[in-house]
């Protein structure tokens, strides 16, 4: 029995032609949309266009208050939050809530557009890598007339002698300049010689190192917080913004100064952080000295004017004790204002300072309530109160016990850092190779007549570069003497 093989369509299986070209112009169309997104992640101008929309997200996040770390999470907090800032923002409140601009690094928006730059940088990455693995590897050695023709540095050598020989000698000046020598013979001698060939690769360690950065910063944004307005009056305790039953008290708050100059010489808080309520760590917390606990980082930041306030109802039920922290300024004056709430009573309480000797608004010993509707934004009252004495305000009795300091801490804790320190690091390198050692190639190209006479043409596309042309002059020279036709001069 013989085995045959039949080639061609199977029995009964017609191909439509319509359908076969529906499939192909699916196959086109997929094709093409992938590459235009190959050719969009790896633009430079998309590239670009996505810094700026983070970049202008960060002004939007250095101008407008952000929520503190650990009350967006809490419902209540964020409405008591939203309801402290209502008053500023007035109708645009909800809407700035909605579209994540009080939590502006957190948002959907700046972890969108990092995701997008880590794609982009990645995909440059991958589409740069082989080329420059080629170039390393595998480089061209032939090239063309006209590279020696046009080429930004170039020069011609008349030559005499045996090929062999004046290839030896050629390759032995290269490789004493620090070059790799690779040749080829066409008829012609082709040699390729380069200088840390390696070196572009840093340009990718560098593109490599952002890429780690930024995924230290996801990192950071999706499992650690950080509360740059972390504020708290002398003598009052308030939570820590991490969800692990903290709190911290300021005893005390202490700024120094030179005598001489008046510029600050020290500041210095005194804090005890507890956990569930039990003492776990004190200590005086000044810019670069920290209070650490556990991965959490209580670090100083700035301070300012507090005051002392309480608030009772008409029977006499003490509805607010606390030091309140002045942390803001007026846009219109510069006054320094302080806010705190009073849900049982849907009130938003703004407090603001006097400007000192001279102001009529509010007197030296006085501080002005301002009261608003926390629901809704509207104003109630507005009321200058003598420190010391209890003012009836919005139905209840305001008093302005003293005036105290509020210290401002920067609160963190960021599981990311080690990769932000690796990536920094990487950057680091990247620039120090891309800087200290120069990729550098040159094409030589011998050719003789049959009498032993010929030329050796040497050439660089190198750029603009003092270096360079000392370089590459020096080099020639080296030629010129080890090579060149003693009867040409």
């Amino acid at each position: 029995m013989t085995n045959q093989t039949r080639t061609g369509r199977l029995p009964g299986l017609a191909v439509d032609p319509a359908a076969a070209e529906a499939q192909d112009a699916g196959r086109e169309r997929s094709r093409g949309i992938f590459e235009a997104i190959w050719d969009l992640l790896t633009s430079m101008r998309f590239s670009l266009f996505v810094i700026l929309a983070m970049a202008f997200l960060g002004v939007l996040g250095a101008l407008i208050i952000q929520v503190p770390a650990g009350v967006e999470a809490d419902a209540a907090s964020k409405a008591d939050w939203l309801a402290g800032v209502r008053p500023r923002y007035g109708g645009w409140t909800d809407i700035l809530d909605r579209l994540q601009i009080f939590n502006v690094f957190n948002s959907i928006w700046f972890r969108g557009l990092t995701a997008f730059l880590t794609i982009s940088l990645i995909a440059c990455m991958v589409q740069r890598a082989p080329g420059l693995w080629r170039t390393a590897t595998k480089p061209r050695i032939t090239v063309g007339d006209g590279f020696f023709a046009h080429a930004r540095e170039r020069d011609a050598i008349v030559v005499r002698g045996d090929a062999t020989d004046l290839t030896a000698r050629t390759v032995a000046v290269l490789r004493r300049h620090h070059y790799r020598v690779v040749a080829e013979d066409d008829g012609a001698i082709n040699l390729y010689a380069d200088r840390f060939r390696w070196a572009p690769f840093g340009s990718l360690i560098g593109h490599l190192a952002i890429v780690v950065i930024l995924a230290g910063v996801i990192v950071g944004s999706m499992f650690g917080f950080r509360d740059n307005s972390f504020v708290i009056a002398e003598g009052s305790t308030a939570t820590v913004p991490s969800g692990e039953g903290l709190s911290l008290k300021l005893i005390s708050f202490e700024d120094a100064y030179y005598t001489d100059t008046g510029a600050p010489s020290d500041y210095a808080s005194e804090l005890v952080l507890f956990e569930d309520g039990k003492e776990v760590a004190r200590h005086t917390a000044r810019v670069n000295d920290p209070l650490r606990y556990g991965d959490l980082s209580f670090y100083q930041s700035f301070y300012g004017p507090a005051a002392q306030m309480s608030v009772a109802a008409e029977d006499g039920a003490v509805l607010y004790a606390d030091g309140v922290a002045m942390a803001w300024q007026t846009q219109e004056d510069g006054r320094s204002v302080g806010t705190f709430t009073i849900p049982s009573e849907d009130l938003t309480v703004w407090i603001v300072g006097t400007l000192g000797t001279g102001d009529t608004l509010i007197r030296p010993g006085q501080i002005r309530v301002e009261t608003y509707r926390a629901s809704t934004g509207d104003p109630i009252d507005q009321v200058s109160i003598d420190q010391g004495v209890a003012t009836p305000v919005s139905g209840l009795t305001f008093t302005f016990g003293r005036e105290t300091q509020f210290t401002g801490l920067s609160v963190s804790r960021d599981p990311g850092t080690i990769l932000v320190w690796l990536g920094s690091l990487l950057l680091i390198a990247g620039f120090t190779i891309g800087f200290s050692f120069p990729h550098r190639r040159l094409w030589a190209r011998l050719v003789l007549r049959p009498d032993g006479v010929g030329t050796l043409a040497v050439a660089t596309p190198g750029r603009v570069s003092h270096d360079v042309d000392r370089a590459f002059t020096n080099l020639v020279t080296d030629l010129r003497a080890a090579c060149a036709d003693p009867s040409a001069s």
